[in-house]
């Protein structure tokens, strides 16, 4: 199990939201459709109240993913969305120097689907020394086993794999000076 060198704070980690495509989210039913919508909407709305850094990518938008969800468009206007060729978004240099120019080493990553689009990138973050929580009810897979095997295979690479919910705690840490309440 992977121990945090500390807890995450506004001011160092970033938020990677990989594929959340509306072609995607159409068959990737090991979550309830509405539910990973909301969950998705929670977990990016949860960066913009602590004005964390968000990088996104798609894959493959002209095709069967589709384009990035207008919900996520419409709470980050001004973040671009980077289109890659690589099916491991670290592998994309366009996308791994997007993570890198903001200088934080703790990623907070969330994907569609859970096995490619968040476990590659956190799997080669922490190999390239970062420190990688996925938020595995952000992500999405063709059945629950896929992501029961998906999350057992990154917490054995030492990834933190958690919940928005306990990303949104974390990060909130003092409710009642913050205003957040859980």
């Amino acid at each position: 199990m992977a121990l945090p060198t500390s807890e995450l704070t506004p001011e160092n980690c970033i938020f990677m939201m990989i594929d959340h495509q509306v072609g995607l989210m159409s068959f990737l039913t090991s979550i309830d459709p509405m539910l990973l919508k909301n969950n998705i909407i929670g977990h990016a709305k949860t960066a913009k109240a602590f004005n964390i850094p968000v990088v996104m990518g798609t894959s493959w938008p002209q095709g069967p993913n589709g384009p990035t969800m207008p919900e996520l468009k419409a709470l980050f206007p001004d973040v671009n969305i980077i289109d890659r060729p690589f099916v491991n978004f670290w592998n994309d240099e366009t996308s791994r120097q997007a993570v890198e120019a903001f200088g934080r080493k703790k990623l907070v990553i969330s994907g569609l689907a859970t096995e490619v689009c968040a476990a590659f990138p956190a799997i080669s973050a922490l190999r390239d020394g970062y420190e990688v929580y996925v938020v595995i009810d952000a992500s999405a897979d063709f059945n629950p086993l896929i992501t029961q095997v998906t999350s057992q295979r990154l917490a054995a690479a030492g990834v933190i794999v958690t919940t928005w919910i306990a990303v949104l705690a974390e990060l909130a840490a003092n409710t009642q000076k913050n205003g957040f309440f859980i």
